[in-house]
């Protein structure tokens, strides 16, 4: 039971950090709560044709910058710092200011065997609404693969930062995993809940961190400045 539990675990981390292997889930439906705790909220649902549930997580932040945010997670060393179990990840190619290549390595506990995986990670921004959304998807043919690890080839992740009217952070993180192992789904889905929400925890806190406050990012605007904006536009 240790070992399965580790191995979900170790599964989400992946999906948490910016070089997940899962399948983003992109609308509203069918969603239920599983915990809503400490400002936390951890939604599940089914997905046709898949023994394993969808997972989703949202919190919402006040006094935070969507720079300081995407900064948090484009330090790709520091997510062994805050994502529930990575053991590894780092920039391998900066293909533009919003987009990038990035190595992620779990170790898995014998005799499991390790996962990692090459994600091209890619910002984008409504320049309505400043509604901040990461896609990342595995790449292959782009770096050796490692010795005693799986490279995993078919991955999808995505995390969105949405300004809300009351000046809060909207954060949300979707993903629909395989733990890539024969394990049944109804035991993975009953382990689903505790990694996301304690990665999110965590992720709240690190994104407080001095060096991340500050941040300024060249492709992310504002709400501030986007009114400032508006403001000195009007006659």
């Amino acid at each position: 039971m240790i070992m399965t539990q580790q191995l979900i675990k170790l599964s989400i981390a992946l999906t948490l950090c910016v070089t997940s292997y899962s399948f983003a889930v992109d609308d509203d439906a069918g969603w239920e709560l599983q915990r809503d705790r400490d400002g936390i909220q951890v939604h599940t649902r089914s997905v046709e044709g898949s023994p394993y549930d969808a997972v989703r997580t949202t919190t919402r932040m006040t006094d935070v910058r969507l720079s300081s945010l995407v900064a948090l997670i484009e330090d790709a060393p520091a997510c062994s710092e805050w994502a529930d179990s990575c053991a590894e990840s780092y920039l391998v190619e900066r293909l533009s200011d919003s987009e990038s290549l990035v190595y992620t390595h779990n170790d898995l506990p014998f005799p499991a065997q390790d996962r990692d995986v090459l994600a091209q990670v890619e910002w984008t921004q409504n320049p309505l609404s400043l509604e901040v959304e990461m896609n990342s998807f595995a790449t292959v043919g782009k770096m050796e693969e490692v010795r005693g690890r799986l490279r995993l080839t078919e991955a999808e992740a995505s995390w969105t930062f949405a300004p809300q009217m009351d000046g809060s952070i909207l954060i949300r993180n979707e993903a629909h995993i395989s733990p890539g192992s024969a394990l049944p789904g109804w035991l993975t889905n009953l382990l689903l809940v505790d990694a996301p929400f304690e990665t999110m925890n965590s992720f709240v806190d690190a994104v407080r961190d001095p060096k991340y406050v500050d941040a300024q990012l060249n492709f992310i605007e504002e709400p501030a400045e986007h009114s400032d904006q508006q403001f000195s536009g009007q006659d």
